[in-house]
């Protein structure tokens, strides 16, 4: 039993296939294959402007014509159907349902006798349609009126989208433009809108701009496009007072406040340390370049009339950061001539270590290779001049974050070429010779002051950035206080 269930499936899904794979290559395939899909729907009316589509392009098409009829008598039925058990009920919805079966009726008889197929039993649904409509928009102006009468301004806003379904079903209805007007400007509230907190002008024009984009889009909300609520140089009183008394005066509904300011933190700081951090031995500075920012922005609604009143609002106040780059470094104590190894006098800048041999000369090696382990860029042909590092630095990184991220916790010796070992008197050069120590503190000097100038610069770039983070406060106070309107 099972297998034969089986196999029948099988067989079906194999004809269903080839059936539908057999109008691929046929002339007006395409509309057939949309018709039948409409048809499955049951939206008649489609798919019967498919299959006719299909046939005007190909005569021939068997399966099209056979399936014509068949939709055609399918979707009167059906749409007769809806109109029977809707007809005798008086609510605007069952009106609704025999209007559009109506439409659809005459739509579908009209593609039938455009078609010029024989067969078919057409007929003329103008008169039933047309009483249909009004009958519809009869019940619709009745409902808007009941709307109107309960005189909330939730209910009048529901009312103006009753009366325009009305004047949908019928234009003529007296009077209905006039009607609809009154009641829109009855259901509109008005809001002047105040933006403060920056000194610079653009951001109240921004605010109000940014107000009118998001409230303005509701037909029922008339943003006031004023903004001369600034007080004079002597005045006693704020903006927020003039546009509230304006608006008294006016007799608008609400006041939109929107106050919004931004600070920006320089971090810029220096703390002793010792050096390397895993093996302490000499004195050093950690340095740390960086900064925070605050962002504070708070909007009130005030209602104007029957006293006046806050009715919504928010305090939005974040602290972002802090962000910052460090580095640490060992500090020469001072310069002397020396004359290491032959290599006749030089002025050599020198910090002392009383460690032995050993602890010295690992901390030296734990100092020299994080600087050492930075690969010179093809882009840096002279890895001793900084304008080079800095241009390199510039192209690598936009974002103060991410080269923060990626650049601090260094240690290294900064313009030092030895170590003077103070227990026997000698002297650690801080490299393989003394020319390479000198080159390397040439180097690891350039590519720190590279560093650091890249911090500073990428720093005041995020300063720049932070002036115009509060410039969306228009558009949080408008989004918060929309559904409240």
């Amino acid at each position: 039993m099972k297998k034969s269930v089986v196999l029948f499936v099988v067989i079906l899904m194999v004809s269903l296939l080839f059936m539908s794979c057999g109008t691929v290559f046929t002339k007006g395939g395409s509309d057939y294959r949309s018709g039948v899909s409409a048809y499955e729907k049951k939206e008649y009316v489609s798919s019967l402007r498919y299959l006719n589509q299909a046939l005007s392009v190909n005569p021939e098409f068997v399966e099209a014509a056979q399936l014509f009829p068949v939709v055609f008598s399918e979707g009167t039925s059906y749409y007769k159907a809806q109109i029977s058990n809707n007809a005798a009920m008086q609510d605007r919805q069952a009106a609704d349902v025999v209007y559009r079966s109506y439409t659809n009726l005459q739509e579908l008889h009209e593609i039938a006798r455009i078609s010029g197929r024989s067969g078919l039993m057409i007929e003329d649904f103008t008169s039933k349609l047309e009483e249909a409509r009004l009958k519809s928009g009869d019940l619709w102006f009745s409902y808007a009126q009941s709307l109107q009468a309960k005189g909330d301004r939730e209910s009048l806003k529901q009312a103006v989208a009753a009366y325009e379904t009305a004047r949908d079903r019928n234009p003529n209805l007296e009077n209905i433009d006039t009607i609809i007007a009154a009641l829109i400007e009855e259901a509109t509230v008005t809001v002047a809108v105040i933006g403060h907190g920056p000194s610079n002008e653009s951001f109240s024009q921004k605010v109000l701009a940014d107000v009118t984009k998001i409230l303005g889009s509701d037909r029922f909300i008339e943003v006031i496009q004023r903004e001369d609520f600034n007080p004079g140089p002597d005045s006693m009183v704020g903006p927020l007072d003039i546009a509230v008394m304006t608006a008294m005066g006016e007799g608008w509904d609400y006041v939109l406040e929107v106050y919004a300011s931004t600070s920006f933190e320089e971090i810029s700081k220096e703390e002793p340390v010792s050096l390397p951090s895993g093996n302490p031995l000499f004195p050093g500075v950690k340095r740390s370049i960086g900064y925070q920012t605050r962002t504070y922005l708070s909007y009130r609604l005030f209602k104007i009339k029957n006293g006046v009143s806050v009715v919504a609002g928010d305090t939005i106040n974040e602290l972002s950061g802090p962000y910052e780059y460090t580095f640490s470094y060992v500090q020469a104590e001072g310069l002397r001539e020396l004359n290491l190894g032959g290599t006749g006098k030089k002025n050599l800048r020198y910090v002392t270590s009383k460690a032995d041999d050993m602890t010295t000369n690992n901390a030296i090696n734990a100092l020299r290779m994080d600087y050492e382990y930075i690969s010179i860029p093809a882009e840096v042909s002279d890895p001793s001049d900084q304008t080079q590092w800095i241009a390199y630095y510039k192209n690598q990184y936009n974002d103060f974050e991410e080269f923060a991220e990626q650049e601090s916790g260094r240690e290294l010796f900064y313009a030092i070429e030895v170590v003077h070992h103070a227990p026997t008197d000698t002297y650690f050069t801080i490299g393989e010779s003394l020319d390479a120590a000198i080159q390397r503190s040439k180097i690891n000097s350039a590519i720190m002051n590279a560093l650091s100038y890249t911090a500073r610069t990428l720093a005041a770039a995020e300063k720049e950035r932070t002036a115009y983070a509060i410039w969306d406060a228009g558009e949080i106070a408008a989004k918060g206080v929309k559904d409240l309107l």
